[in-house]
């Protein structure tokens, strides 16, 4: 699928599907996508809200939509400066209809593989972007050249379940066909430079079963541990965490993989 078409599902399809209130429909509409909104917000709870050692000046946020995530990292950043970048200008007008024009927030409308930074972050934040993105090689690549040394990663994504939806006879629509699985997200990280990358389960949907309570209790036992088989099973999404290192680190990880 092309950017354009992304683009234009964006500007146009989505607002006419989903009306003006994009953030109603997405994640509160009824039980199941409520229970999705519970356990992202929990996942970004625990993994960035409710990191103690995280005070980052400088956010890159990737794909902000009606700025739903956005109002979670403000409140716990208050003084942090945002950036928040979406190849959507009605995405972005509705972000900045819900978090206000303030000076420490900019919006930027742009492809991010044709986007050229103005300085360095000290946190990268996506959810549910990725997928949409053909070259995963050449966005960790251009995530890891936007961070500071030491700079700090998180990303929500949809988990591939291409052979279990065509065994249940389910075919899979060109808009979703960009998913990527954990193990080799995590690789194209570690290719790109990064480490202590981890990955955890964030949403969970049960097959056949449809049923917001049940997707909730999985949901939440399985967020506690990384991401293994079974976990991947029933993953609907997942996060992967990661950190650029610092200079000293870089030399050491090149003087090492030259000598393998």
């Amino acid at each position: 699928m092309s950017n354009d078409d992304i683009r234009a599902f964006y500007d146009r399809t989505m607002p006419e599907k989903l009306g003006d209130d994009y953030e109603h429909a997405r994640w509160f509409a009824d039980p199941l996508r409520k229970a999705g909104y519970d356990l992202t917000k929990g996942a970004i709870e625990r993994h960035v809200t409710g990191d103690d050692s995280l005070e980052p000046v400088r956010i890159l946020e990737l794909g902000p939509g009606a700025g739903t995530w956005t109002k979670l990292l403000l409140a716990r950043f208050p003084d942090a400066y945002f950036d928040l970048l979406d190849i959507s200008e009605e995405m972005l007008a509705r972000a900045k209809a819900a978090l206000g024009a303030k000076e420490h927030i900019r919006y930027i409308t742009s492809d991010v593989m044709q986007w050229t930074p103005e300085g360095k972050y000290d946190y990268f934040f996506s959810s549910r972007v990725l997928e949409y993105i053909d070259d995963k090689k050449g966005f960790c690549v251009k995530v890891f050249s936007a961070l500071e040394p030491g700079g700090r990663g998180f990303l929500i994504t949809k988990m591939p379940h291409y052979e279990r939806e065509r065994f249940l006879g389910r075919k899979t629509s060109q808009f979703h066909g960009g998913q990527i699985a954990p193990g080799a997200l995590c690789d194209e990280l570690r290719a790109a430079g990064f480490i202590d990358i981890d990955a955890y389960p964030v949403t969970t949907s049960i097959p056949l079963l449809h049923f917001a309570w049940l997707n909730l209790l999985f949901g939440k036992l399985f967020a506690r541990f990384t991401l293994g088989p079974i976990g991947m099973f029933f993953a609907e999404s997942y996060c992967v965490l990661f950190r650029k290192p610092l200079p000293a680190q870089i030399f050491k990880n090149t003087r090492s993989n030259l000598r393998n």
